[in-house]
């Protein structure tokens, strides 16, 4: 005898069934979309247009492009966990891995043949501070970075909405004198921005007594770091056995687009 097939029952197992194998398919799409945002989150390389005529300036050689002449210029980068962005003029190419080594580009051009100016020349304190001249690098020991998280809750650059500002947690410019015998930190905000170590990471440094810089994000790809009139930065002479500081007006500004 043949049994009676129940036409509904098939439907709702066919329906339940199609359901089933649509969450599984969106479920993967979106796991393979989120890891590829992932990736994307770290090495950003950029560009970077820096001001011509402040305490901070270019060397007069125009735009510093991340890979060539060595320069780096970040956000998030895997080197440095704990920074959102990071500019430096002797990045250390191929010597640690980063998120996306599997497409990254190796650097071209000769080293050590960009730099950033840091005038020093505006103590706070004009009867115990002095002006201590220019500062050109060299290109190891000459950068700039922002804290990661940037703020309580905003934690990188990619996270700011176009057209919003803030002021991170933290900034430090690195540079030293001419033949390096001798370094300094220039810290804003709070804390250091990079790890533990005999020198930088020296957690008796302070940014006691600065005030911070402000980031914008301009657009899609783009933003600008400001150093404002006014804005006051801790410089810390951090060669071993010296660890002196002293409160200086630090004026300039970045633009920064995406490669």
């Amino acid at each position: 005898m043949k049994r009676k097939v129940d036409k509904k029952l098939i439907s709702v197992v066919c329906n339940r069934t199609l359901a089933l194998f649509i969450l599984m398919f969106v479920t993967s799409v979106m796991c393979r979309l989120q890891a590829q945002t992932q990736e994307k989150e770290c090495d950003i390389r950029l560009n970077a247009v820096v001001s011509s005529s402040a305490n901070l300036s270019n060397d007069g050689r125009g735009t510093y492009y991340t890979g060539k002449d060595w320069v780096g210029v970040w956000l998030n980068p895997s080197r440095w966990p704990n920074q959102s962005f990071h500019i430096c003029m002797n990045w250390p190419f191929g010597a640690f891995p980063e998120c996306d080594s599997a497409t990254k580009q190796g650097p071209t051009g000769t080293r050590d043949t960009r730099t950033l100016l840091h005038r020093m020349i505006n103590p706070v304190r004009k009867g115990e501070g002095k002006s201590l001249g220019l500062f050109t690098g060299p290109g190891g020991g000459n950068d700039i970075a922002l804290s990661r998280p940037l703020t309580s809750t905003i934690n990188s650059f990619t996270d700011m909405a176009i057209g919003s500002s803030l002021s991170p947690q933290s900034a430090e410019v690195r540079f030293c004198n001419s033949d390096c015998s001798e370094y300094y930190g220039l810290l804003f905000g709070d804390s250091l921005t990079f790890g533990k170590g005999t020198v930088w990471g020296d957690p008796r440094i302070n940014g006691a007594g600065s005030t911070r810089p402000i980031v914008t994000r301009t657009s899609e790809s783009t933003w600008t770091i400001i150093f404002s009139p006014g804005t006051v930065g801790r410089l810390w002479n951090r060669t071993p056995e010296i660890s002196t500081s002293e409160l200086y007006y630090y004026e300039g500004s970045l633009e920064i687009k995406k490669q």
